[in-house]
């Protein structure tokens, strides 16, 4: 009897170690954070104190779905955040957000998109935004096409629509200028390498500093995805 017993009891041990276990997923968000103030200081997202995004820089973020309170501060002073959408602003599961910041520390201009990436091919897509206070309407063209725009008369906090620029030749790499639109005058150029242009799908290129004036006119490369 007792060595049923044992034998019963070894029985059940095995079989509970056998049950599978159940593990519950959370669906998340994807956010990434354009910190492009000009003159500004690194920021941080409320509630994710590991996570530090660079001035003329980009961090990226899990977020919970439903109503999020997206709270971006410089880090030397969170009363005075560059952003708070003061909880009105809801995110899905499994989908892209971006949140651009630009404008001055004192005057932060914001613009939040919900990313809806095309499908991937042979080809990397580049829209540009301009976030230079101040700044006038300009033009962006390549290096080796001047006269042929490839976005025209982009307005301070203006994002353009994508467009497709090829893989397929080989060694290739992009050279754009940013220009006057009126005057054609050359304010900043940034080149697309060529491991960026081969690597991903998705970028933004974000025009920022002051025309004329410090900190210097720039352009930040944000690589989507």
């Amino acid at each position: 009897m007792k060595h049923i017993f044992v034998l019963l009891l070894m029985l059940s041990i095995c079989c509970s170690s056998c049950k599978k276990d159940n593990f519950t997923t959370t669906p998340l968000a994807s956010l990434k954070i354009v910190n492009t103030v000009t003159g500004g200081t690194p920021a941080k997202l409320r509630g994710v104190f590991s996570t530090t995004i660079n001035n003329n820089s980009n961090s990226n973020f899990g977020r919970l779905t439903g109503t999020q309170d997206l709270y971006v501060y410089p880090v030397a002073d969170s009363l005075r955040p560059y952003y708070n959408n003061n909880q009105t602003i809801s995110l899905d599961a499994q989908e892209s957000y971006t949140l651009f910041l630009g404008g001055t520390p004192v005057a932060v201009t914001s613009l939040f998109v919900h990313e809806n990436w095309a499908q991937r091919d042979n080809n990397i897509r580049i829209r540009f935004l301009n976030f230079s206070p101040g700044s006038l309407a300009v033009k962006v063209n390549l290096a080796t096409s001047v006269d042929v725009p490839e976005f025209s008369d982009v307005a301070f906090g203006q994002l353009t629509e994508f467009k497709a620029y090829t893989k397929a030749v080989a060694n290739s790499s992009y050279q754009f200028q940013v220009r006057n639109a009126t005057t054609n005058v050359l304010i900043a150029s940034f080149t697309m390498s060529v491991e960026n242009v081969a690597a991903f799908n998705n970028a933004t290129l974000v025009f920022r500093g002051v025309i004329s004036g410090s900190p210097a006119p720039g352009i930040s490369n944000v690589i989507h995805n």
